[in-house]
Formats: C-alpha cells, structure tokens, sequence
C-alpha cells in the first residue's frame, strides 16, 4: 500500500517546513507580510511540511509500521472529516467571515492528529 513513499531524507526537510511556519506565525508580522500573504504562507507551508513528513519512509520500514501507519491515516481521516463538518457548521451559525484562520487551524489540527496517532500506534499504547 506504501510502496510510493519518499526516501526518509525528506522526512527532515518536511519536519523543517512545518517548525517554520510555527516560526512564521511569530515573525511574519515584522518581515512586512500584509495578513492574507502571512495566513496563505503558513498554510502554505505546514501543509507542504506536514505531507512530506507523512509521505517520508521511516529508517526502518517494515509490516508493523506500515500497519501502524494506516491506522494513524485512518483516524486522522475521520478525526479530520468531523473536524470539516463541525467548522463548516460553526462558520454557517456564526457567519464568520475569516475562513483563512480556520483553514490554518484545520491544517495544523490534521498534523497533530496524525503525528499523535501515529506515536501511539507505534509505542503501543492504543
């Protein structure tokens, strides 16, 4: 089922991108981005991180991670449909405009959820 998986080198450079849109958040205010560019940039790059971190082969890769990784892929589908569901419902009742932030708040949810589930799937603790 995983036999596309990237080399585990790029396991790194996604960890990268996903601390640094945590550093975006802190410092993009003062690098002079305006607040669409500053959300979109975020976006941007915690979900480019946080795929090639869930996209990376592990150093060693055998059947029980990648059992372990389907069941964190699954939970954290449904963990992030009900999530959807439930943002969507709120932005209806509220009629809150600013979609941007909980696009940022869904994406960084989402990571969370998998490397969580992930953790405990490999320590086994579920």
């Amino acid at each position: 089922m995983f036999d596309y998986l990237l080399p585990n080198v790029f396991k790194k450079l996604g960890l990268i991108l996903f601390i640094s849109s945590f550093i975006l958040v802190l410092f993009a205010g003062e690098m002079g981005f305006d607040a669409i560019k500053r959300d979109n940039a975020i976006t941007i790059t915690a979900l480019i991180g946080f795929s090639l971190l869930i996209n990376s082969k592990e150093i060693i890769e055998d059947e029980r991670t990648m059992l372990c990784r389907y069941k964190a892929l699954g939970k954290t589908c449904r963990f992030l449909i009900l999530l959807f569901l439930a943002m969507k419902l709120i932005t209806i009742l509220i009629l809150q405009s600013n979609t941007q932030t909980s696009i940022s708040l869904f994406a960084f949810l989402g990571g969370l959820t998998y490397l969580i589930n992930f953790e405990k799937l490999i320590g086994n603790k579920l």
